[in-house]
Formats: structure tokens, sequence, C-alpha cells
């Protein structure tokens, strides 16, 4: 099998429908560009996606971290194994999520790292979380690593203040960096597969921004007016931005979490194993999720951050499946954002 980073440049292939999606320059958000600022506002009303570039992390390490990691013994990863009671840190076995409404298991493996963790921030402290030396030998490293990644995200949330009109800092106070939060790093592992197969089935992120780092295609986003999967496809030297699901409760449904699956790697990148690198950041732990508008209505009972994460969490996981229910609970906040659940209706009814 063809290694992660030795593998010879295998082409994204032509012709495949692909995601129009906007680039921004990170740089020219830091600097308070108009033009880029209102990309950004404008990608998260249409696709829910764009690329990001300019961000000056250094990610490149994490796919070494992958590639060690994944490599070792079956029982050791799962001495690491984060269960199916909501923990969502550490490692995640092959089969141990589902990818659809039949509750077929997924083909990928995960290792989840706690920012609080890393950082000795809050419980963590005194009681930090046992990791493999792969991990545990790159803790300076992945220190650095969310600490750039935070600061981007938070460039974007002060962009999505202004252009929705919030008070200076009203994302940023609820988005601290060294205050407890459920952010992590995630590095990802699927076997070579077929192209037409499901490593990660539909689904909208769990938290406020996702950004992601990866070298091979099969991510694809729904366009939400045709209800038809689009390629996202990598883009050298840019992250890929998505907004989550914590952050359009906190905006009261205004802007897009984008519904998104992972497929097995088109065309000649299908032969080899597909990695990726992420950085989710969430709401401090426990903020309640519900508008910050202050027109706007109140849920009765707002889960916070910690509580949302947990619940998503869970109902991800095979040995917590039921029927096809259980795979509509876990896609997202459909009865938040009217816009996801048109999607989601409409996705449903295209495949009838």
């Amino acid at each position: 099998m063809p290694s992660f980073t030795a593998q010879p440049a295998a082409p994204f292939p032509d012709g495949l429908p692909l995601a129009d999606i906007y680039t921004v320059d990170c740089d020219k958000l830091r600097a308070g560009d108009e033009v880029d600022e209102r990309k950004v506002y404008d990608a998260s009303r249409g696709y829910g996606f764009f690329y990001l570039t300019n961000t000056h992390v250094d990610y490149d390490f994490m796919f070494d971290v992958a590639d060690e990691t994944f490599s070792l013994p079956l029982d050791t990863k799962m001495q690491y194994e984060m269960g199916n009671t909501g923990s969502y840190f550490g490692y995640k076995m092959s089969g141990s999520n589902y990818v659809d409404a039949k509750g077929t298991p997924d083909k990928a493996e995960f290792y989840n790292v706690s920012k609080d963790d890393v950082m000795r921030i809050g419980r963590y402290m005194d009681d930090p979380l046992q990791h493999p030396d792969t991990i545990v030998r790159r803790r300076p490293e992945l220190e650095r690593f969310m600490a750039s990644c935070h600061e981007v995200t938070l460039v974007i949330l002060r962009v999505l203040e202004r252009q929705l009109g919030l008070d200076a800092d009203a994302l940023l106070n609820i988005h601290k960096l060294h205050e407890p939060s459920a952010d992590q790093a995630r590095v990802t592992f699927a076997p070579p597969v077929g192209s037409g197969e499901i490593l990660f089935g539909e689904h909208s992120d769990f938290g406020s921004i996702t950004v992601l780092f990866n070298q091979l295609g099969g991510l694809q986003v729904i366009n939400p007016e045709s209800y038809e999967w689009k390629y996202v496809k990598p883009k050298p030297g840019a992250a890929i931005i998505n907004l989550g699901d914590s952050l359009i409760k906190l905006l009261g449904g205004r802007l897009y979490s984008a519904v998104h699956r992972i497929m097995g790697p088109p065309g000649p990148q299908a032969q080899y194993p597909r990695q990726s690198v992420v950085y989710f950041s969430r709401p401090n732990s426990g903020i309640l999720l519900q508008s910050l508008f202050p027109g706007d209505p109140k849920e009765e009972n707002p889960m916070t951050a910690d509580e949302w994460v947990a619940q998503r969490a869970k109902l991800r996981r095979t040995a917590n499946y039921q029927d096809a229910a259980s795979f509509k609970a876990s896609r997202g906040t459909e009865h938040l954002n009217g816009r996801l659940e048109a999607t989601l209706d409409g996705m449903a009814k295209s495949d009838r």
C-alpha cells in the first residue's frame, strides 16, 4: 500500500462536479479588507464552505502524527478508544460510527486531541488525558498548531461580527483560547476504497468553525439549491473552512452550516490511503447555545456548548444506532435552521 507521506502526486481528476466556492486571503481579513470580508459572509450564506489562504498555520507535522499513530497496533490504539457515552477525545476505530440511515459502519479511523488537555486548561491541569507516545512527544508542536488555528477562527468570527452587526467581541468573548472548551485537533485515516464508497456520512459539524487541511479529494458538499453533491477540490496551500451548528445556533440561523460527507478519493487518488488534519473550534464550555440577537426568540432549555458536542458525538456511534430516526438526529440542527432542514428534505426526495 502506498504511504500517504511518500505518495506520488496523484491528480484530482477532471470532469467531476465541483462546488463553486470563494477563495479568501486570511492576511487580507486580518487587515480588514472589505472585499474579502464580504466573501466570507457570502460564502457563509451560500455553500457554507470557502478556501482560506495565508493562514500561516504549520500543519505538515500533523500528517506525520497521523502516519505514526495509525500505524500502531490496534490493541495499543484501543487503549485510548473514546467509547460510546459522549466522550469525544482519543481514538475512534474504523466501524465505530455509522454513515447512513441503515446504520452502515464507517471505514475511517480518527484520533481527537483536546485543546484543553494539550494546554492544561481547567480540569486537565491536574488530570491530563493519556495518549500514545506519538501524541505525547508532539505536545509543544500540537500547542502551536492549536493556537495558530484558533487565531484563524477568531479572525473569521470577528468578520462575522461586523458583517452581521453584532457588538464587537460578542463572538470572540465566548471563544477564548485559554478558557475551557471542547476545541480539538483531529487526524484521520482511511484505507484505499472506491470513489463511490462513503467514508463518513452526511452531516453538519458540531462546533463553530472547522479548519481542514487535506491533500486528496473525497470531501463533498451538498448544493442547497439543487440537492446535488459537489466535490470540494483540495487547493494547495489553502485551508478549507466551514461553519458548524453551534455557531449557527448563536447566530439565530442567519448563516449556513453546510451538509457534507467524505467519499473515497476520486480517480487515480483512490489507490492511496486518505488522511486529513482538522481543527474544530467550539464555544467555551458553559456557553448556552441560543441566539445572541436581542430580538430573537430564546430556547426554553438551551444546551451548553459541551452538552451539545456530547450529544452529537454519542448519536453518531454505531453502538447507539437504533433506526433511521437516529441517523436524522445525528446530522445536525435541522429543527433550528430552515435552510438546513430544506436541504435534508430535498436530499431525501432526490434519492427516491
